[in-house]
């Protein structure tokens, strides 16, 4: 046992499953940390307001957004698009390494065939995930959206370690699930922390987050 854990370790580690190994830590440690309060999630938004992208012309964007509307990675959390792509991508190259790589041990075939692999895995894990994201965006766009407006004046709780010009998450009770809502401070000297009760001040409508302050104990 201890020699098949020692060869499935060598083989994670090989060229070009190391690199999905790597991304699959990544994104593990972000969700552990995501899970503590300590970060927050931003969704890709490329699409209008309608929430249909435009890929009729990907000269406007940068390459990177005009790679991620043609396979339609958005519309998600970032994290969970990176979260899939990194584990459909380790699991081809992991087969790629316990099957083909092992004939390729060393030298300028080596890197050759693994860079080759590395590309096709990547292309394949884009397009499986924004297939598997797309009923997911799909129905996350039929959901009729409220007014994020309409939330100034309430009462949230902050659920990270604590509230920056950057940084922080507070969960407003709605009546269902809740919402989870991205929330800065306007001052630095406005201290807030895990489980202070904030009032949503004013919305941000280009970080899609609020202002809030504190709320006053009655």
């Amino acid at each position: 046992m201890q020699e098949s854990f020692a060869v499935f370790i060598t083989k994670i580690s090989l060229y070009p499953t190391v690199i999905f190994t790597g991304l699959v830590m990544f994104v593990t440690l972000y969700w552990l940390v995501s899970l503590l309060g300590m970060a927050d999630m931003d969704t890709v938004e490329l699409g209008d307001a309608g929430g249909e992208a435009d890929i009729s012309d990907l000269s406007s964007t940068g390459f990177f957004t005009g790679l991620m509307l043609k396979f339609g990675l958005y519309g998600v959390p970032l994290i969970i698009i990176l979260t899939l792509i990194s584990l459909i991508g380790w699991l081809l190259s992991y087969l790629y390494t316990s099957f083909l790589h092992q004939y390729f041990h060393s030298g300028a075939l080596y890197y050759v065939f693994g860079t080759g692999a590395l590309v096709f895995v990547l292309v394949v894990s884009m397009w499986l995930t924004g297939l598997i994201i797309s009923p997911i965006r799909k129905n996350i766009a039929n959901i009729p959206k409220r007014s994020a407006a309409s939330n100034v004046g309430k009462v949230a709780i902050v659920r990270t370690l604590s509230v920056t010009d950057k940084h922080g998450e507070a969960e407003l009770a709605d009546g269902g699930a809740g919402l989870i809502l991205k929330v800065r401070s306007q001052s630095a000297d406005n201290l807030l922390k895990q489980g202070d009760k904030v009032i949503l001040a004013e919305y941000i409508a280009d970080a899609n987050a609020y202002y809030v302050t504190a709320a006053k104990d009655e």
